[in-house]
């Protein structure tokens, strides 16, 4: 099925939902139609519609002249001609596995609600999908995904996939990654906790629920900021998971408990192994230790 979410008046608690055939050239007007007659609501009250499938060529003639002007995204290009094979694999294995229609609300909620922000991602997992930034050797990752937490506390995204950027002005996916950084880096901040022999340890707190708090690690002033806390140019970072990172010099009586938190961290968000990096400056970046996968095993 096609699920094709359409936004009113601009305002993001407001979304009405609507699907049909994958394969139909008319699914977002067959969409369209159930909307509107089961909610009354009118094609000038519309302002953004994201669907799981690209429109056809029909249905893109028919967005155009009933949505003028209105934000039309998708996540999946549409195959041509009429075998759907390759394409329904390609994104049964993006939905990772999880029930497809679920996993397309949950890109249609993170469309319309999310916010951009940066996600690492360890170095196999989802890059053949994902528009990704080599960050660490050929290991680590950067992307970006559109992020929201729902009110169940479930985390939602709709990640930049490769397909996308490649419709995209060299421009305008810097606005992306602008805006990203820009979205990270609010609320964000350090909280420190100080032992006698261990020295100092550095937590980095964003907001009330730390999304994505361990992508600061690639914001330039990241190693300034942390080396100046501790009081060592060598730095030792850990990655627990994507929301949340510890950083203590490296030479602190904390660095071998953070490898150990690494190692023992029970996250399973997926995309990111947790990781122990070395930061000694910006750019110099190293993986010291991860917690075993049975997938290929750190250089270090």
């Amino acid at each position: 099925m096609n699920v094709v979410l359409f936004q009113v008046n601009g305002r993001d608690d407001d979304l009405r939902q609507a699907a049909a055939p994958a394969k139909a050239q008319d699914a977002v007007r067959q969409a369209w139609r159930q909307v509107r007659e089961e909610h009354g609501i009118q094609a000038a009250d519309v302002t953004g519609i994201a669907s799981i499938w690209q429109p056809s060529r029909m249905d893109r003639v028919f967005l155009a002249g009933t949505f003028p002007g209105v934000e039309c995204t998708h996540q999946f290009e549409r195959p041509e001609g009429n075998d759907w094979t390759e394409a329904f694999a390609f994104a049964e294995k993006a939905m990772a596995g999880a029930v497809l229609e679920r996993s397309a609300e949950t890109y249609l909620k993170a469309e319309a609600d999310g916010e951009w922000l940066p996600i690492l991602h360890t170095y196999d997992g989802p890059l053949k999908l994902y528009f990704s930034l080599p960050l660490v050797d050929d290991r680590m990752h950067l992307g970006f995904a559109k992020t929201t937490i729902s009110p169940e506390g479930r985390i939602q995204m709709s990640h930049l996939l490769r397909g996308r950027v490649a419709e995209m002005s060299e421009d305008e996916l810097q606005a992306v990654g602008g805006e990203a950084i820009d979205n990270l880096t609010r609320g964000l901040a350090f909280k420190a906790f100080a032992d006698d022999e261990k020295g100092l340890l550095i937590e980095l707190e964003r907001g009330d629920n730390n999304l994505c708090a361990g992508s600061a690690i690639v914001l330039d002033d990241f190693h300034e900021q942390v080396s100046a806390h501790v009081g060592e140019e060598k730095v030792m970072v850990g990655l627990i998971s994507p929301d949340h990172l510890y950083a203590a010099g490296a030479s602190s009586g904390w660095a071998q408990e953070i490898k150990d938190w690494v190692r023992t961290s029970p996250d399973t968000s997926g995309d990111l192994v947790p990781t122990a990096l070395l930061i000694s400056g910006q750019g110099s970046r190293e993986i010291i230790a991860e917690r075993p996968t049975g997938r290929a095993p750190a250089t270090r």
